[in-house]
């Protein structure tokens, strides 16, 4: 009997330890210690060994395979999956062995005397149980699992989306920070040159002190500027790093971001079509609709509570008994005892105190919230769709207009410029000029990024692209027909409302049809004429 119980321990430990482990890749080492200067390196730091360009799509697929908030979705998947498969283990019969051994020594007085008796016994048992039936209670226990096991994969997408959408949004900001230094590179530069002309006339008596002082002052105002346009770059650039999962915190100071925000402009078809796709595949709305089911589950399985539950069984066991007796003289009796037991026991609870009626009403009250946030979520997505959508347009109404602006300002400023240095125009009209026209660069630049900023907000409230598609999708296809629908098959625009159908932008006025791109010295000082 030693043996066979030692058997029977060695296969329980030995399922254990071969089956009872969850294995995952940890964290990045650096994560775990208490240390920056002093932390452990492994892969992690190396995601941009060898990396020169960083390119969006480039920023948005290292952060799905490195995100710390990501990967702990994908985790919440596995737990859920796992608490599936235990409700699946409600419709298996329940196995147990028991064993005992012990030795007993008893003393009885009588009339002749004290005899000790001694037993020595050993008691081996199985028992099995299977329920038959319970009105359905782990039936829909374990639809309810099925549905949180899908529910935890929709938030996964759904983490996937709005990680893309962030780091898409701080990608952008990094190249607004350099095209904002750009543009104070740039003024800076006007500003130099046009002090140092200054300074020759004023030792030709030919300008004021007054010029010279203010075209210093200009050219620390630009260099304020530079210093606000390298910190707007190093903040975004720290965010990027950090939704990458990269543990320096700070990207290479020799990564070039590839990013061209001067596209095109892509006309949009209807609303509708944005708020169908919308609605069919936004992953946290789905979700939500998962948590209805799950609600649903759990009133019918309130339900089952009124049920009788019925069990079968069978029992088996062993027993042996080694008994001696060493007074008046030595006997001994030895015995064995082997039982089997089977049969079915039902229980019925007629009255609990209504626990289970007010338990029932309980879960349909939770089934009535969990609708109404479905509802509640369902107008969510239309109100960030019809957003979405309203900011491309407006966004992109708006880069026309600015285009047209910087290019009017670009020349208004060279003919003030040539009129300043003839005598025929007064300082202060110089430096409006110059104003208006690094305020026209500025606005234009910002304007470009919000236009990427509305692409990227098209593809997250429409929720199409998954981790997938950014995974298994190249640079070049990349390139979305329409903003927003990367991943969906190609809109029927024909079929859409004709009321808004391509609603995009209406044409700028026709002196500003062309949409000039940013020159790279616009705002620099013309060449002496």
């Amino acid at each position: 009997m030693k043996i066979i119980q030692c058997g029977i321990l060695g296969a329980a430990m030995s399922v254990l330890l071969t089956c009872g482990c969850y294995n995952y890749k940890a964290p990045a080492a650096a994560a775990l210690g208490d240390s920056y200067t002093e932390r452990k390196r492994d892969a992690a730091d190396d995601i941009f060994k060898d990396k020169k360009e960083l390119t969006l799509l480039d920023a948005q697929r290292i952060a799905i395979r490195n995100n710390p908030t990501y990967i702990a979705a994908y985790h919440s998947v596995e737990a859920a999956r796992m608490r599936y498969y235990q409700a699946w283990g409600a419709y298996s019969p329940t196995l147990s062995a028991s064993f005992s051994m012990g030795n007993s020594h008893n003393w009885v007085r009588d009339s002749e005397g004290e005899p000790r008796r001694d037993a020595f016994s050993t008691n081996v048992g199985v028992k099995a149980n299977l329920l038959l039936f319970d009105g359905f209670a782990r039936y829909f226990k374990l639809k309810a699992s099925k549905s949180s096991l899908k529910y935890q994969e929709l938030m996964e997408a759904d983490a996937c989306r709005t990680m893309t959408l962030s780091v898409a949004y701080a990608y952008n900001t990094v190249l607004l920070a350099i095209e904002q230094r750009r543009i104070a590179m740039e003024n800076r530069k006007f500003q130099f040159d046009s002090l140092q002309n200054t300074r020759y006339k004023f030792e030709a008596g030919a300008a004021p002190l007054s010029d010279v002082l203010n075209f210093e002052i200009q050219v620390n105002n630009a260099e304020v500027n530079m210093i606000a346009a390298d910190y707007s770059y190093d903040t975004a650039i720290y965010a990027l790093a950090v939704l990458m999962g990269y543990p320096d915190g700070v990207l290479p100071a020799d990564l070039k971001f590839a990013g061209d925000f001067k596209s095109s402009f892509a006309e949009l078809p209807a609303v509708e079509i944005y708020l169908d796709a919308a609605l069919a595949n936004r992953p946290d709305l789905k979700a939500y609709r998962e948590q209805l089911n799950i609600a649903k589950y759990q009133v019918y399985q309130a339900w089952s509570a009124y049920s009788p539950t019925v069990n079968g069984y069978v029992n088996m066991g062993f027993k042996s008994t080694d008994q001696d007796t060493n007074y008046p003289y030595t006997s001994g009796i030895y015995n064995e005892d082997f039982s089997l037991g089977y049969g079915i026991n039902a229980e019925w609870t007629i009255f609990n105190g209504a626990i289970r009626y007010n338990k029932l009403r309980e879960a349909q009250a939770s089934m009535a919230v969990a609708d109404f946030e479905v509802a509640a979520r369902w107008l969510k997505v239309v109100d960030e769709v019809r957003a979405a959508y309203a900011n491309y347009i407006q966004s992109v109404k708006k880069t026309k207009l600015y285009a047209r602006v910087r290019e009017l300002s670009a020349k208004q400023r060279d003919l003030v410029d040539d009129e300043y240095r003839a005598g025929n125009a007064e300082l202060t009209r110089l430096n409006e000029a110059q104003r208006d026209l690094v305020d026209a660069e500025t606005s234009l630049a910002s304007s470009y990024i919000n236009v990427q900023n509305a692409k990227a907000q098209l593809d997250s409230v429409v929720g199409g692209n998954t981790a997938e598609y950014y995974l298994n999708v190249d640079e070049k296809n990349s390139q979305q027909s329409y903003p927003g629908l990367g991943n969906l098959p190609e809109p029927d625009v024909k079929a859409a409302t004709p009321a808004e159908t391509k609603a995009a932008v209406p044409a700028a006025p026709a002196q500003g049809a062309a949409i000039p791109a940013i020159p790279a010295s616009a705002t620099a000082k013309p060449a002496a004429r």
